[in-house]
């Protein structure tokens, strides 16, 4: 090789190395290729997204009481060995497929395991484990959105996308670097929370009574004075947590039942009373054979036991089916169908955003001008169907002096960090139904019923209540026994009501205990809490 190529090649190689040279300066000092370098050797891991509790009417929480914990896990046997124990079933699978990847993740686990030398970071529990008015609250689907009940009406309230961040530094294996830390970013944004009108302590205490005393059906509770809704328990519940096991269980746990529409049966018959006193037919007597004829048809009383001759005092105190169809007939059905819905039959209510209640069935005028369709609908068969919370409604009314309130449920958003109200979600809405007059002498007559009458059941421990019994007929049998809703509706005390309570229990040939003792069993709660 000549002099001149030796000297053109240490040339060339010479002028390689200065470009490389060159060009290892530039990117030493491109700051966009150290950050994406720095990326590269950081895991980003997302928190649960933050959402809003629900609190109750004194501001204590229904949702978010307790906490659950998240284990920061390293690739490696070390995470595997040390968590394994504390996953459940589906987090020690994921331990397995997950100890050689190259990330690190986070975990459910049982309990705070920092003292194991694993970083771990407390984040709320959504539901209890013994859950407060699932069925009125909801649940979430997985991506943390609200997918029923006030979940859902409220999610745009409560959710907000924001989510804590944690940063960590690591190695190309994925496990942290050493001489760091993770460093845990907040989210810029909380959420706000909603106050709703129930109260925590009677919830509890309504709850415990339906389970001790109740297979499917739902209990209302509604101050009497306002018409804010203090419980409203629906059975069977549901696992929020786990929502998928009880798509297909029987008795349909996720149904609402206090909004869904029954049979009501005899607790209709005080909106007949009402529509009697209003109307200057409160001394209607009739004698009742046990039966009532019209049109080849008849209308019997609860084991066709004849009553003799009764007043209104006497038919509502025995639930006498033949003297209020012979009542409505002197009523005419005009006047009991505006009764009817000028105490909320037939129409749902809003409850809140897009939940709103069913409207049930209340008869229309001309086919109230069938007689048998309107001797039915006068002691609460038929056609008609209304659901708990018109029942509890109407019943309300009469507790209030002749006022309608619109039952609610919602009250304004709050800030979770202060308490401060923000904004209101719901307006009271009242409106005079009937005179003080009318509704002081139907608390008298309904008070006969628990003291005189069918209702003696759901007379409490101390004090008096009043109210109606009502058993409605289904047309659903089983093992050839009709199925029938079973009803006590009714306030306490009898005098000066504060309280407005509404037992049904649905689908039963005979409940274990009775509506009515139900009823008595949620008075002597309410007592022993004040």
């Amino acid at each position: 090789m000549s002099g001149r190529r030796v000297l053109a090649l240490y040339g060339a190689l010479l002028l390689g190395f200065a470009a490389v040279v060159c060009r290892l300066y530039w990117l030493c000092s491109n700051t966009d290729y150290a950050v994406r370098a720095a990326a590269q050797s950081e895991a980003v891991l997302r928190l649960p997204a933050a959402r809003g509790n629900f609190y109750d009417c004194n501001g204590l929480p229904l949702t978010g009481i307790s906490q659950r914990w998240l284990a920061l896990c390293f690739p490696g046997e070390s995470s595997y060995a040390r968590l394994y124990p504390y996953a459940d079933a589906d987090g020690q699978a994921r331990l397995y497929r997950e100890r050689n990847t190259s990330q690190p993740f986070l975990l459910d686990v049982a309990q705070d395991v920092s003292g194991l030398g694993v970083r771990c970071y407390a984040v709320p529990r959504r539901y209890a484990a013994a859950p407060l008015a699932e069925q009125l609250i909801g649940y979430l689907d997985s991506e943390g959105h609200g997918a029923a009940g006030l979940e859902a009406a409220l999610d745009d309230v409560l959710y907000t996308g924001e989510r804590d961040t944690l940063h960590c530094a690591v190695t190309a294996q994925g496990r942290m670097r050493r001489g760091s830390e993770p460093i845990l970013e907040k989210a810029d944004s909380a959420p706000q929370g909603v106050r709703l009108t129930l109260s925590r302590s009677i919830q509890r205490a309504a709850e415990g009574v339906a389970a001790e005393s109740m297979a499917t059906g739902c209990i209302l509770i509604i101050d009497a004075a306002g018409g804010k809704v203090r419980a409203c328990v629906s059975l069977p519940g549901f696992d929020a947590s786990n929502v998928g096991e009880s798509l297909t269980a029987p008795d349909s746990p996720l149904l609402n039942r206090a909004f869904s529409a029954y049979a009501v049966g005899s607790v209709f018959k005080p909106v007949l009373a009402a529509a009697a006193l209003e109307a200057g037919e409160g001394d209607f007597a009739r004698e009742c054979p046990g039966y009532d004829a019209l049109n080849g048809q008849v209308y019997r009383c609860a084991g066709s036991v004849p009553h003799g001759l009764v007043g209104l005092d006497g038919a509502l105190e025995k639930s006498c089916n033949g003297y209020f169809i012979e009542l409505g007939r002197e009523l005419g059905p005009e006047r009991v169908r505006q009764m009817a819905a000028a105490l909320g039959f037939g129409k749902g209510q809003d409850i809140a955003g897009g939940l709103r209640s069913a409207s049930g069935v209340l008869p229309e005028a001309e086919t109230l001008e069938n007689e048998g369709q309107f001797a039915n609908f006068c002691f609460g068969q038929g056609e008609l169907l209304a659901t708990p919370l018109q029942v509890a409604g109407m019943m309300n009314t009469i507790a209030a002096g002749g006022v309608y309130h619109t039952p609610l449920f919602v009250e304004c958003t709050v800030d979770e960090t202060t308490g401060e109200e923000l904004t209101p979600l719901a307006h009271r809405s009242s409106r005079r139904v009937f005179s003080v007059q009318t509704a002081e002498k139907l608390q008298e007559l309904l008070a006969g019923v628990v003291a005189e009458g069918t209702g003696r059941q759901a007379a409490p421990s101390e004090g008096t209540a009043a109210g109606k019994t009502g058993t409605a007929q289904t047309g659903q049998f089983r093992d050839g026994e009709e199925l029938k809703n079973h009803w006590f509706a009714g306030f306490y005390p009898a005098e000066k009501p504060r309280w407005t309570i509404v037992v049904m229990q649905d689908a039963q040939t005979e409940p274990e205990v009775s509506s009515a003792a139900v009823f008595a069993r949620l008075c002597d709660a309410l007592s022993a809490g004040e």
